[in-house]
């Protein structure tokens, strides 16, 4: 049975079971069990089902039911969009990773492959998606409402299906068009693709978000997969393990034959260790995230005396009021005493029927845009006093649009009107070009960082997901910018399935290693790599993988353990390359390339950066601090080879983990062997890359507990205040109970926290305290694993009350690739005794 820590909810009494075999085989122990009853079946690629079980059923029972394989608690998922700061759309960006070179040279665009994704459904009536829901013609042809409207608006939650997967949240709007937008304003990746949708959200919940479970989703992917989906989406994911319900099933799918496409996460502003389950499924390709290049935002067009202006324009504020106007509408500055423009004053002003353009910074937003709507006005624009456009907040009383212009664009708009009469005009399609500067294909802030608990190299690859335009509903806004890798992971979907409608004949993995190998790494501040735990293999190209001959096996290379080769600690592996071309023969270069390392530490302590500006410690920290011990290094005996036509060759590498950075400072290292491949038939080489990434230092002897200095482990009172002292703690059962807290600096596969009596003999387990797969904690955000402090614990499968005396708590946490039946495998923390007592 698989435990989560407290604040990941959970459906009471619903579990998600994998039996060894068929449930057939099994049906009779599970039927004659009284209170438990069978609710949903998979039987594809993974045999199992949802098991309800009433209260008062212990799950460890259930759990050692014949034939019962896995079992995990059935948990809830509320998805939540994350805005980005302006609305962009996206020109340029198919132009920096291939898509639009493979339209224009190639004519591949995805025809003929079926692109599916499993998310919150699609509004299929918007005009850029086809308008249109399986018809003759008509791009949707596949998918399903697995969930419907209510669920999580109803307890228990209730699954009443619509006729077709339409959204009620955008997110999956959003990620449609991403993935296969027809044009004009935005353009998917596979714009010829045909489209399939898995709904499995339902609408926002009184708490906010759209809502849906493990069992739910598990039905959305398995429902793609048994409609022969050729790639499938998930922009879906919360911090996990490769074992969690989701991840164990998407690579259960992958080895049946789906090729599945996941999100790496938002949680990268936390570091090293937050990448998203099921992305680190194995099989299911990984996809972080980078920032726009040159792109585009809602604008509005000002015509003055001195001229046209083409401005860009901020989200509508609080009161969600779109700033529309098809047909030219008179510009007004305020009227006030001030001369400031900044239309605070009621005065009675000339405002009706125009829109109002006052400075940042005289009175609240509020004030302002009443005054203008109570003399008539039909919109405000605030010109903000620093560049860049904002969001602001107004009374709900407010209907007239509201928005910002940047104070550059504001001081030519009011400069114009000083000089004369102007209007403006913003429709739909009415767009500004800007260049997103120093961001620019450079990594998101948000996007999650590996590796996985298991030291797996996660994500896989970069793509756009960073102020990303796209399509939303079109009872809302219609187009709209957001961010996050759920918008890369698409785009990644979208260039798997050009790959696929041009390899026809490849392998789902040899898919993988075609775009990967083909990606082109980032480069940081100071000429190295960045970490491939940070970008995987780097941006995805996939003209380049479109036209690639070779194959790279692996595509990439997990370092899980190094082994000590006198001083220093060195991995080997072999590497395969293998020549696709029937006809010609080629020449292959092996070289290296290190990656910065990275770090959440500083002098035995999270680094402060990480803390306050969500900074990840690398190395070097500037090009002056290079040294070659400070850097990962390769041997690679046989670096020039030959492979003839349709052969296969193979390449030894061996990897000197960076020996000059101390081992005590918890660096993950890495880089790139570079493959530079030339054909007989062509002058030019093509180059490829394959990443690697490891832990400096003995990963299973890592320190796992949080650093002393935050403050954990600890006591706290039913207050949440600390308890200094605890050998001066006193507990009563029958009043406020004390809480224990700690904080994991890496993820552990099973903890748990026994009292231990005075002769150091076990007097029992907490109850919920033996728990499974625990992800890192997020130093930033104050996170801790907490338990409360009873008398009342289990031991020998019985409860049992402890009498009073004196206690010492002891947590114990399973090392990394570690024995759980192996005591010496396992960190130990013991507090001082406590006293249960009146």
């Amino acid at each position: 049975m698989i435990y989560y820590p407290p604040h990941i909810e959970t459906f009471s009494g619903s579990y998600i079971v994998e039996f060894d075999s068929s449930l057939d085989n099994h049906a009779h122990a599970i039927h004659t069990t009284p209170g438990v009853s069978v609710h949903r079946r998979f039987t594809r690629a993974f045999n199992g089902a949802v098991v309800h079980a009433r209260s008062g059923i212990n799950p460890e029972h259930l759990a050692g039911l014949p034939g019962i394989k896995r079992m995990w608690p059935n948990r809830r998922h509320t998805l939540k969009l994350r805005q980005s700061k302006q609305n962009y759309t996206t020109p340029f960006l198919h132009e920096m990773t291939g898509v639009a070179r493979a339209w224009r040279e190639l004519g591949i665009n995805g025809t003929g492959v079926k692109l599916c994704a499993v998310d919150t459904g699609v509004d299929w009536t918007h005009p850029e998606l086809g308008n249109c829901w399986g018809t003759d013609g008509c791009a949707w042809q596949l998918g399903k409402d697995c969930i419907g409207d209510v669920y999580g608006n109803t307890d228990p939650p209730e699954i009443v299906p619509n006729d077709t997967p339409m959204d009620c949240g955008g997110h999956g709007t959003h990620v449609s068009g991403i993935m296969a937008a027809r044009g004009p304003s935005v353009f998917g990746v596979a714009p010829g693709a045909t489209m399939g949708m898995y709904r499995v959200y339902s609408c926002d919940t009184p708490e906010g978000g759209a809502s849906t479970s493990d069992d739910v989703i598990m039905d959305g992917m398995e429902s793609a997969h048994a409609d022969n989906c050729d790639v499938i989406n998930m922009s879906i994911g919360a911090m996990g393990w490769s074992e969690d319900p989701l991840a164990a099933f998407a690579a259960k799918l992958v080895e049946a034959g789906s090729l599945i496409i996941a999100s790496a996460g938002n949680d990268g502003s936390h570091g090293i260790h937050t990448i998203s389950s099921p992305s680190d499924g194995h099989g299911v390709l990984s996809v972080g995230s980078v920032d726009n290049w040159n792109v585009t935002q809602m604008g509005a067009v000002f015509s003055l005396p001195d001229g046209d202006r083409s401005v860009q324009i901020s989200n509508a504020a609080s009161n969600h009021v779109r700033f529309l106007f098809n047909k030219t509408v008179p510009l007004v500055l305020p009227d006030d005493d001030t001369g400031n423009y900044y239309g605070c004053e009621s005065a009675d002003s000339d405002y009706d029927g125009k829109v109002v353009v006052a400075n940042n910074g005289g009175c609240d937003y509020t004030t302002i845009a009443q005054n203008v709507q109570d003399q008539g006005g039909v919109g405000l624009i605030i010109v903000n006093d620093q560049e860049g456009t904002f969001e602001y907040g107004v009374g709900e009383d407010i209907t007239i649009p509201c928005i910002s212009v940047s104070n550059t664009d504001g001081k030519a708009i009011i400069s114009g009107l000083e000089q004369g009469d102007g209007t403006v005009m913003a429709t739909t399609s009415t767009f500004a070009a800007i260049d997103s500067g120093f961001d620019g294909g450079r990594m998101s802030n948000f996007s999650a960082y590996g590796p996985s608990p298991e030291l797996d190299l996660v994500p896989h690859l970069v793509a756009p997901g960073g102020n990303i335009w796209s399509t939303v509903l079109t009872s809302d806004d219609v187009y709209r910018s957001s961010s996050g890798t759920s918008l890369s992971s698409p785009y990644v979907s979208g260039c798997m399935a050009l790959l696929r409608q041009h390899f026809t004949n490849y392998t789902n993995p040899q898919l993988h290693q075609a775009l990967i190998s083909a990606a082109t790494p980032l480069v940081d501040t100071n000429g190295l790599f960045v970490n491939p735990y940070r970008t995987g293999a780097g941006l995805v190209n996939v003209y380049k993988a479109l036209q690639s001959r070779t194959l790279i096996d692996p595509p990439y290379i997990s370092i899980n353990q190094t082994r000590m080769d006198g001083k220093k600690r060195t991995y080997s592996q072999i590497i395969k390359l293998t020549n696709m071309d029937a006809n010609n023969a080629a020449n292959v270069s092996l070289s290296h390339s290190p990656a910065s390392s990275m770090t959440l530490y500083q002098n035995n302590t999270y680094a402060p950066l990480l803390l306050t500006d969500s900074l990840v410690p690398i190395w070097p920290p500037d090009s002056n601090s290079v040294t070659w011990d400070t850097l990962p290094q390769a041997f690679l005996p046989n670096s020039e080879q030959r492979v003839e036509a349709g052969q296969t060759i193979e390449f030894n590498v061996t990897v000197t983990a960076p020996y000059g950075l101390p081992e005590s400072e918890r660096w993950y290292f890495g880089g790139f062997f570079n493959f530079s491949v030339t054909f007989d038939d062509e002058t030019q080489s093509t180059h490829f890359v394959c990443p690697y990434a490891g832990f400096n230092g003995e990963y299973t002897q890592i320190e796992m507990l949080g650093p002393k200095s935050q403050g954990y482990p600890s006591f706290s009172d039913s207050n949440g205040r600390p308890i200094d002292n605890v050998s001066e703690l006193t507990i009563d059962p029958s009043d406020d109970l004390p809480t224990f807290n700690y904080t994991l600096d890496v993820p552990s596969i099973y903890s748990y926290i026994a009292l231990i009596d005075r002769d150091n003999k076990t007097a029992g387990y907490l109850p919920g305290s033996d728990r499974t797969r625990l992800s890192r904690t997020r130093p930033a955000m104050n996170e801790t694993n907490s338990i409360r402090v009873n008398n009342t614990v289990e031991l020998d499968d019985k409860t049992i009350i402890l009498g009073d005396g004196e206690y010492s708590l002891r947590l114990a946490l399973l090392r990394p690739f570690g024995n759980r039946d192996d005591d010496n495998d396992y960190v130990y923390w013991n507090s001082d005794y406590f006293s249960f007592g009146k």
